[in-house]
């Protein structure tokens, strides 16, 4: 039962046969319209997106998510006695077209449609085990119809399936199910039985239905299990056997060495020939072991390479269907019989026969069948960007994008990991086809919502709680009083006019403010989803990955993406939905945890022992909580968590508190080295946290980026840095050890005590004393080349120009430090300096902000999913939804588009703009390139040195 005023379903178990009890409530949050089929599945409507969802209930969990074109209205579902087949009504008001489309609920994906200008009433899946047919009714004009579901075209008069019922007239209302028609007539309900035994029999020769039967049947699985089992294929075929079944008759000549087969329409001329013989098998004569016709007539034949089922087209004989399973190449294939006996072995109920092992179709990409040519080239990479092409191709025509076929798209993006590594520039093209999807041509010209913000309502069922049951209760009040609101406001406006012109109506004009925004979609099928079945612990452990998180590990990908403004408006869509509550969460916890430190590390002298005796233990506390955070991350992906720099940050930053803290409690006594680098790490990492920001995550991406692409000419110059330390470490250390508390009596010329400053008397005639002398002592700044450390730091401080390090030595006197001085100061304070000068400007100029700063939030958001969010979390269909939907200012759309026409997208393919998007944005036509250009000139003039020589 379901409650459309709080958008409630009631589950209710029956106790007996006169009671019934709630066994659930159900939150459906929104629907348009709700069906529910007989096996007890909920199938909502989402109007706001265009959304069809069935549902589990029991389990809670989404069956399947199908997408239709935002142009028609929804009219109607049904669905099959299996639930496999899924097919939707819709109707176009402008055109006042029918649309009819079938869609499987394993894959969400198109079947087949049908566009009418015909008027149906009804529609309904029969037969799904026999033959499988859609029947549809238009009750005023008495037409039955039927038409098979993955084809959708030539339909067959059905009107003598209906001849027992009385009048010859379906009456509303009238059930048909599991091929019964249920139906009433002066208050009687009568049950007539749709679909005889021998349905197939009953389409061929009663119905003249020719059409194919796509799904086999159980009968076809029987025929061809009783084919495989038989002892002994004897007597085997003979040139010319004919084979006749319901409507065609099966034929197969051997002619010139190959072996061709005959269909022949019975009762007519028509007649359809193939070779069926492949090119590396010579022997034609035992080719074929044995052959028969099957109950849909299709024509099943035991080969020396396999099964092969071939059925009959307007277009000719087509390859139906294809089993083996040997590892190795078809040429070397001997054939035995029991080797087909494992091909019913583990199959499932199905529509779909069980599919030829992995490497049969490897080993043989040179087989030339019609049907397994796209099989066998699966893994080629020729055939990958072939199909992918052909998916885009079916989400595309006459220029727009359908929104049904959108979920074609799943082939390519549910298999993101793996191309996105080996076929980066499929993937890139892919989203230059997809870049701008305009799902509905309609401007909304007075919208308030912000740019790039989501769209839509995104529906996900949970149990109701008792937070919901209150909530409910809420907004009903809050409904009822904005309801009594209006009604006494528009009752003073009505009482007093004066004062709505006045006041009211330049404070409605004042508010009533707006933008003109076009919806655009994101047509990443499962993208942002999670696998829908798991285990608890293992997940939280060991958290599935999905292509958006699997993305940012790959920067060519990654960055692609994010030039692109669906995965700006994608990063805005879950960071407004979850990602900021987490974030800005996690953010709280973590100054908490500085806090507590910086305080106790500064105030200790003036707080009291409890009060410090408890920071310091929250800091070990949360510090651990921290670390157990980034041990997840490191269990997820140990080798880009080891390859990180910003990992051992992190790691500093909870780690040196932690001892600090610990060290500090056993000792009662401060450790300030420790202390120091605490705190450093702990401001630094809190400063890291605006990077998600927008307003500063430009700034943060701009650091980053241009200190990843300086990181290497640093490498180079320490190691410069690191060379002249040590040559001067060679030259101007002491001859032997010395100490700076106590004089050495030496001639060393770099013994600190005789670089240290002296002081002589003078006497009254001003003559200075040599005899006395006063020495400063000397300091660890005397002779900073002593010890190699402090011979990197000076040479560090030569770097920015300033020679105290080596201004104690004569260099007059020192030839080989004058040397090392000017060819220090040339290369590395003059030449290497204003060098890194001009490429940190140039890589300044060259940092992508935008694209980097999405790329810093991007990967925030993987970490709040992976690491925050529980298992049940990610399951959640409203949080990563099948496809999102956005809206964009139409001003800044248009400028963002003329950009590009105008040839200032830094991508590596120029997006499709689709006719939909010209329509929104009424964009000129595009001026046509250089190129163009020339070659139109040049192809005049080719024309005009024609004409002359006509003349």
């Amino acid at each position: 039962m379901v409650n459309t005023k709080y958008y409630r379903a009631y589950v209710f178990s029956s106790k007996d046969n006169n009671t019934l009890d709630c066994k659930s409530m159900i939150e459906l949050k929104y629907f348009k319209k709700i069906y529910i089929t007989p096996k007890g599945k909920l199938i909502l409507f989402n109007d706001t997106i265009y959304e069809i969802m069935m549902w589990d209930i029991e389990k809670l969990s989404v069956e399947t998510r199908i997408l239709i074109d935002w142009n028609c209205t929804l009219e109607s579902v049904e669905t099959s006695d299996d639930e496999k087949l899924f097919v939707v009504c819709t109707k176009n008001e402008e055109t006042m077209e029918t649309s009819l489309y079938v869609f499987s609920t394993e894959t969400g994906i198109n079947l087949a449609s049908m566009h009418t200008k015909l008027v149906i009433d009804r529609f309904h899946l029969i037969a799904s085990q026999k033959g499988e047919r859609l029947l549809f009714i238009n009750i005023s004009k008495k037409r039955y119809s039927l038409l098979d579901p993955y084809y959708l075209k030539n339909p067959i008069g059905a009107s003598k399936l209906f001849e027992n019922i009385k009048d010859k007239q379906i009456q509303e209302p009238y059930i048909i199910k599991s091929d019964k028609l249920f139906y009433t007539i002066d208050g009687k309900v009568l049950i007539e039985k749709l679909v005889d035994n021998d349905w197939v029999d009953c389409l061929r020769k009663k119905l003249k239905d020719t059409n194919s039967i796509t799904a086999p049947s159980e009968m076809t699985i029987d025929i061809i299990t009783k084919i495989i089992n038989e002892k002994s294929y004897n007597p085997s075929y003979n040139n010319n056997n004919e084979h006749e079944g319901k409507f065609l008759k099966w034929s197969l000549e051997l002619k010139d060495g190959s072996v061709k087969l005959i269909a022949n329409k019975l009762k007519t001329s028509i007649k359809k020939e193939l070779d069926i013989l492949p090119s590396f098998y010579p022997d034609a004569n035992n080719f074929i072991v044995h052959c028969e016709v099957l109950e849909n007539d299709d024509f099943v034949t035991i080969t020396r390479i396999g099964v092969i089922i071939w059925t009959s087209k307007l277009s000719g004989i087509k390859m139906h269907y294809y089993w083996n399973d040997c590892n190795y190449r078809l040429e070397d294939f001997i054939f035995e019989k029991t080797a087909f006996r494992n091909l019913f072995k583990d199959r499932k109920p199905g529509r779909i026969l069980p599919a030829s092992s992995y490497e049969t179709i490897y080993r043989n990409l040179d087989v030339e069948f019609d049907i397994m040519e796209t099989l066998i080239k699966l893994k080629d990479d020729k055939w990958i960007r072939s199909l992918g092409h052909s998916c885009i191709d079916n989400c595309i025509q006459n220029n727009n994008h359908l929104m049904s076929k959108i979920s074609l798209l799943s082939i390519i993006f549910e298999n993101f990991k793996k191309l996105s590594e080996e076929h980066p520039a499929f993937i890139a093209s892919t989203l230059s086809k997809i870049g701008f999807v305009v799902p509905f041509t309609n401007v909304n010209p007075k919208s308030t919502s912000s740019h790039l913000s989501s769209y839509g309502k995104y529906c996900h069922l949970s149990k109701t709680s008792y937070l919901d049951i209150l909530t409910s209760i809420l907004w009903d009040c809050w409904i009822r009083f904005q309801k009594n609101f209006e009604i006494r406001f528009q009752t003073f406006q009505n009482n007093h006019p004066d004062l709505r012109e006045l006041f009211v109506k330049p404070v409605i004009d004042f508010y009533d403010v707006g933008h003109s925004t076009t919806i655009l979609a994101i047509p990443l099928p499962n993208f942002v989803s999670y696998p829908k079945h798991y285990k608890f612990w293992n997940e939280l452990l060991l958290p599935s990955a999905n292509p958006f998180t699997h993305s940012n590990r790959l920067e060519v990908i990654n960055e692609e993406f994010y030039r692109y403004l669906n995965g700006e408006a994608l990063l805005k869509f879950k960071w407004n939905t979850y990602g900021r509550n987490y974030y800005f969460a996690v953010w709280a916890i973590y100054t908490v945890f500085l806090f507590c430190f910086i305080i106790a590390a500064t105030c200790y002298e003036s707080i009291s022992q409890t009060s410090l005796f408890i920071l310091l233990n929250m800091s070990v506390v949360l510090g651990i909580w921290h670390l157990l955070l980034e041990l997840r991350q490191f269990i997820f992906s140990p080798l880009t968590y080891v390859y990180s720099l910003w990992n051992y940050f992190d790691l500093g930053a909870y780690i040196l508190p932690i001892i600090t803290s610990i060290i500090w409690l056993q000792n009662n006594f401060m450790p300030k080295e420790l202390a120091t680098f605490s705190t450093l790490f702990l401001e630094i990492k809190f400063l890291l946290y605006f990077r998600a920001i927008e307003f500063s995550g430009d700034f943060f991406s701009m650091i980053l980026g241009v200190a990843k692409r300086g990181f290497s000419f640093l490498l180079i110059l320490g190691f410069i840095v690191v060379a002249f330390a040590h040559s001067l470490h060679l030259l101007l250390r002491p001859a032997t050890n010395v100490s700076l508390d106590y004089p050495s009596y030496s001639n060393d010329p770099n013994d600190p005590w005789n670089l240290a400053t002296k002081y002589n008397a003078i006497d009254p005639n001003g003559t200075i004393e040599d005899n006395s002398s006063l020495i400063e002592p000397p300091t660890a700044t005397t002779n900073m080349f002593m010890l190699m450390g402090s011979a990197i730091a000076a040479v560090y401080i030569m770097l920015t120009g300033n020679t105290d390090p080596i201004s104690y030595w004569d260099l007059d006197n020192n030839l080989t430090l004058l040397i090392l001085a000017l060819v220090f100061s040339f290369v590395a304070s003059t030449y290497l300096m204003n060098l890194f000068i001009g490429l940190l400007t140039n890589a300044i100029t060259e940092t992508k902000t935008r694209e980097a700063s999405l790329i810093l939030r991007a990967e925030v958001l993987e970490e709040i999913e992976l690491l925050y969010l529980l298992p049940y979390q990610r399951k959640k269909e409203n949080w990563f939804p099948f496809v999102v939907f956005y809206e964009c200012h139409t001003v800044k759309l248009r400028e963002h588009v003329m950009d590009i026409q105008k040839d200032k997208w830094a991508g590596y393919k120029k997006p499709f703009i689709s006719k939909a998007l010209n329509e929104v944005l009424l964009l000129p036509d595009e001026q046509p390139s250089l190129k163009k250009l020339e070659d139109d000139l040049k192809e005049l003039k080719e024309s005009i040195k024609h004409m002359k020589r006509n003349k």
